[in-house]
Order: C-alpha cells, then sequence, then structure tokens
C-alpha cells in the first residue's frame, strides 16, 4: 500500500497541531500559514480598553450577492487594514451595501500590522460603500462612546448591556433606512436578494 500521498499531509497536520499549542503564527507567502488562530486565543469584553471592529451589511452572507462567482466576503475585508485591504474604490463596486465602524484605541504592538498608521489611535472610524444618514453616524458614534469607557465590570451589569442593546435595534433600524432609501436612490437590480430583518 503505497503511503506518498499521505506524508506531506501528516506532516503538515503535525506542524500545525505544534504551532497551535505553542500558540505562535507564522504566514508564508504562497502556501497555507501554520496558524494557532490567535483571533480566538484571548477572552475578550466589548467593554475592554482593545479595539473594536464591527461590519454591517445589507446582504445575508448565504445569500445570492455574497455567494455569486467573484463577489467579495466584506467581513474579511477592511478599509482599515493594509493586509485585509479593501479600498473604498473597489468597496463601492461590492454588489451590497457594507458599513464598517469601530475604533483602534489600545492596540497591542502585534496587532499593528494589520491598522494602517492613519487609522491607528482611533475612537470612531465609520467607513461605508454607500451613504449614512447623520443619524445613523451619530448612533455609531454613540456604540463606540458606550463601549469605549474601558470599564470591564460593564459587560456585567444589566442596565449596560439592556443599554447597549437597545442601541443596536436603534442603529439596525437606522441602517435598513439607509439601506432603503440608497435602494431608491440607485434602484436594485431584482436578481439580488433582498436584506434580512433581524428579529
Amino acid at each position: 500500500m503505497k503511503t506518498d500521498f499521505f506524508l506531506p499531509a501528516a506532516a503538515y497536520t503535525a506542524l500545525q497541531v505544534l504551532t497551535a499549542v505553542t500558540l505562535r503564527d507564522f504566514w508564508l507567502d504562497d502556501v497555507l500559514p501554520f496558524s494557532c488562530c490567535p483571533m480566538f486565543m484571548l477572552p475578550r469584553n466589548i467593554y475592554d480598553d482593545w479595539p473594536k471592529w464591527w461590519t454591517m451589511t445589507d446582504s445575508p452572507l448565504n445569500g445570492k450577492r455574497t455567494r455569486r462567482a467573484g463577489s467579495m466576503e466584506p467581513l474579511y475585508w477592511s478599509p482599515a487594514s493594509p493586509v485585509f485591504e479593501m479600498p473604498m474604490e473597489e468597496a463601492r463596486k461590492l454588489p451590497q451595501r457594507v458599513l464598517w465602524f469601530g475604533s483602534t484605541t489600545g492596540c497591542p504592538r502585534e496587532v499593528l500590522k494589520f491598522i494602517k498608521p492613519e487609522c491607528r489611535n482611533r475612537d470612531v472610524l465609520v467607513y461605508s460603500n454607500f451613504e449614512l444618514s447623520p443619524a445613523l453616524t451619530a448612533l455609531l458614534h454613540r456604540v463606540m462612546a458606550e463601549v469605549n469607557g474601558g470599564d470591564a465590570n460593564l459587560a456585567y451589569d444589566d442596565a449596560a448591556l439592556r443599554r447597549l442593546l437597545a442601541l443596536q435595534d436603534e442603529c439596525l433600524a437606522a441602517f435598513e433606512e439607509c439601506v432603503a432609501h440608497d435602494k431608491k436612490l440607485r434602484g436594485d437590480r431584482p436578481d439580488l436578494d433582498e436584506p434580512k430583518k433581524t428579529q
């Protein structure tokens, strides 16, 4: 029985396991990375001092727009990152409307390579490939002010969490209004799926 085809796979798997248990992350050109998946390494608190980044889109991730050949998955890319970069000229070509927002304060040194220098140490960053209303922009700033206080104990405060969830609902409603307005202005193609309403 030949095992030649099995040996490279076994070697790669062994190296990947070794990389994961030693909490290392190696990115090499033109080969699969050996990664411990550092995005899952540290426990996060939505009220901590670290950077926060959110994406809103009007297309369900299993919808026609994101699964169309050649379509980019907007959650992987960002106008604020030089590594997973989505320039705004390209973002405007996406078939779905996308809003990226967050803050880049309190960045650990290891994270800086993923954030453009002009986007570092910002309390609020907002990018979108369609026009946002002043009301939605103000709500996004309120969300960031709510979570950027640095008081991690708020994660255990019912009133604080209710406030944040209420803000989330307001943001979603304002986002859907902006999407509806943009659809009227641009006239969407009928083959694109409608945004799913959140409960």
